[in-house]
């Protein structure tokens, strides 16, 4: 047992001292791994799920009053309708089809449904982006004084307009991305080819990308009150933006088992929903981790083994002996 206690203890030394190898060589390395104690030092998880539980109050006033604002433009245009539903089904993959929206029914009450909306809004809204706001705080450890309470409530009425705004506007301009693109192909190449296929799928993930990085922008620039630069939370930004665009390829295959469970019955929808805000969540404040942690000193090369023998310094000790002449 001891011998086997002894080889486990070998081999964790021998990972570490690679990864520590590895940190050194690679400084992009080493900043993921800054940013996941990051995260787990400040307790990501629990800080997701508060976030999570306000996000979920307020996404159904929000989805309407988003809706509502876009009443006039979606009642009178069909291309608008289908853009739209096109792209805020892929934002939420999955789970709008199984949440029974009509956007038509939204949009001929527009009024009523704006004012419903806006009600929610003041209170489940505000709720949400106060949260948001202390675990983005948390993330990046910071020091300054939190704003006083109506300041901070003003300062998250403002971000919250500007994140709906922002959003409504990403989704028109990634669904007309989308929608021009396929007809240039076909213009252009005649009908569905190879290339045009792949300028066309290239087309929407950059718009999505694009849509998506100035929304975090906006979360980490505008949100989180940071003391880094521009070009820190551009990185950050761009890196969520991808990180969010993966997160959302996959997200059908990491649904597919919350949404068939048999389990939740109707209630399929609403916990897939919830799933996916946590892991929105989740992935928000780890790229807020990865901005906090940037420009941090990489760890130091690791030092090499003391000798055993240690050699007295001068000065110190008994004095030599003289040699003896010989006889």
């Amino acid at each position: 047992m001891a011998g086997l206690t002894e080889r486990v203890e070998s081999v964790k030394a021998w990972g570490r001292g690679k990864l520590d190898h590895w940190r050194v060589r690679r400084l992009s390395l080493d900043h993921l791994i800054r940013a996941a104690q990051r995260y787990q030092l400040q307790s990501g998880d629990r800080l997701a799920g508060a976030v999570t539980y306000f996000t979920f109050l307020s996404f159904f006033p929000l989805l309407v009053l988003g809706y509502s604002l876009l009443g006039f433009v979606v009642a009178t245009s069909e291309t608008t309708r289908d853009a739209m539903q096109e792209a805020i089904s892929e934002r939420l993959p999955g789970i709008m089809d199984k949440l029974n929206f009509d956007l038509d029914n939204i949009a001929e009450a527009k009024t009523a449904a704006g004012i419903i909306g806006l009600l929610g809004l003041l209170y489940a809204g505000l709720g949400a982006l106060d949260a948001l706001r202390g675990a983005l705080r948390e993330m990046s450890m910071t020091t300054t004084p939190p704003l006083d309470f109506f300041v901070g409530k003003l300062r998250d009425l403002a971000s919250l307009i500007l994140l709906g705004a922002t959003a409504i506007a990403s989704v028109l301009v990634a669904g007309f991305a989308t929608t021009a693109t396929d007809h240039v192909m076909k213009f252009v190449f005649g009908g569905d080819t190879l290339v045009g296929t792949l300028l066309f799928r290239i087309a929407g993930i950059a718009a999505s990308v694009g849509a998506d990085w100035l929304l975090f922008v906006i979360v980490l620039g505008w949100v989180a009150r940071p003391t880094q630069p521009f070009r820190v939370i551009a990185k950050g930004a761009l890196l969520g933006a991808i990180s969010f665009g993966l997160l959302k390829q996959i997200a059908t295959l990491l649904l597919a088992t919350t949404m068939g469970n048999v389990v939740y019955g109707a209630f399929a929808a609403i916990v897939g929903l919830l799933v996916w805000m946590n892991f929105s969540a989740r992935l928000i404040l780890f790229v807020a981790a990865w901005t906090a942690t940037t420009g941090l000193c990489p760890p130091p090369s690791p030092s090499p083994i003391p000798s055993t023998e240690v050699d007295s310094p001068p000065g110190d000790g008994p004095a030599p002996m003289p040699e003896r002449s010989g006889a």
